[in-house]
């Protein structure tokens, strides 16, 4: 595997790792991770970049891809987030930024599969 493509693998970021840095270090990590995140999810190509200034709707999340993003979010970084957030015209960063604050405080068990 090429490290081009291994960097679209990379380990999402550790929550208790995350609570313990002050906001703005906090969001650039998660905006990073995110914009890996969705490279990978939406196959762009290693040469190009998912840019943290863009819209999520501008990028192609659509609403299936935001209810899997969202699971993957909560699961990942101990958050969480509605799929309303996912589907606004936020840019990657605000969505960090979001998730960034949501971090402070471990998320509730979430029971998936479930009807609410």
């Amino acid at each position: 595997m090429n490290p081009a493509t291994t960097s679209l693998f990379a380990t999402p970021p550790d929550p208790s790792a995350l609570r313990a840095m002050d906001l703005g270090t906090r969001t650039r990590i998660i905006e990073s991770w995110l914009c890996r995140e969705l490279g990978h999810v939406l196959d762009v190509p290693p040469a190009h970049r998912v840019s943290p200034d863009r819209p999520l709707r501008g990028i192609g999340v659509d609403s299936l891809l935001a209810l899997c993003l969202k699971r993957r979010l909560e699961l990942e970084l101990d958050v969480r987030i509605k799929t309303h957030d996912l589907l606004r015209d936020d840019t990657v960063s605000e969505i960090a930024a979001l998730l960034a604050q949501s971090v402070t405080e471990p998320a509730p068990a979430v029971a998936y599969g479930m009807t609410r």
